[in-house]
C-alpha cells in the first residue's frame, strides 16, 4: 500500500504549520504553486491569499489533528457521558474514512472558491 506524503513526512505538518511566519524558499514555493493554481482557477485578486491561507491552513490542521489523534478511544463512563450530552458531536451515523473526510472537506472549501469565481 503506497503511504501518502504526510505519513512518509510525519513532521512536515508541523513545519508547514510555521511556514506563514518563516520566509522560506520551500514555503514560498509551496504559496506560489497555490495561489498560481487559483489565479489559473479564476479566483479574484481580492480573496485570492485568503483562499490560498484557507486551503493551506486547513491541510495542515488536519494533516495535524490526524496525526495527534488516539487510533481507539477508550470508552469509559466519562465518554458515555458526553455521548448523551452532546449528541450531534457523537452522532450514531457512521462516520467516513479520514481519506473521505478530507477529500469531502477540500471538496466544501474547492465550492467554496468556485462561488467566488462566480460573483
Amino acid at each position: 500500500m503506497r503511504q501518502q506524503g504526510h505519513q512518509r513526512h510525519p513532521g512536515g505538518a508541523i513545519l508547514l504549520a510555521g511556514s506563514p511566519s518563516m520566509l522560506s524558499p520551500g514555503a514560498l514555493s509551496l504559496m506560489e504553486r497555490l495561489l498560481r493554481t487559483l489565479v489559473e482557477a479564476g479566483v479574484p485578486s481580492e480573496p485570492r491569499i485568503i483562499a490560498a491561507d484557507t486551503l493551506l491552513g486547513h491541510v495542515t490542521g488536519f494533516v495535524l489533528q490526524e496525526q495527534s489523534a488516539p487510533q481507539t478511544p477508550a470508552v469509559t463512563a466519562e465518554t458515555a457521558d458526553l455521548r448523551e450530552r452532546f449528541p450531534y458531536v457523537f452522532q450514531e451515523t457512521p462516520l467516513p474514512s479520514q481519506d473521505e473526510k478530507f477529500q469531502q472537506s477540500v471538496r466544501l472549501l474547492c465550492t467554496a472558491f468556485d462561488a467566488l469565481i462566480k460573483r
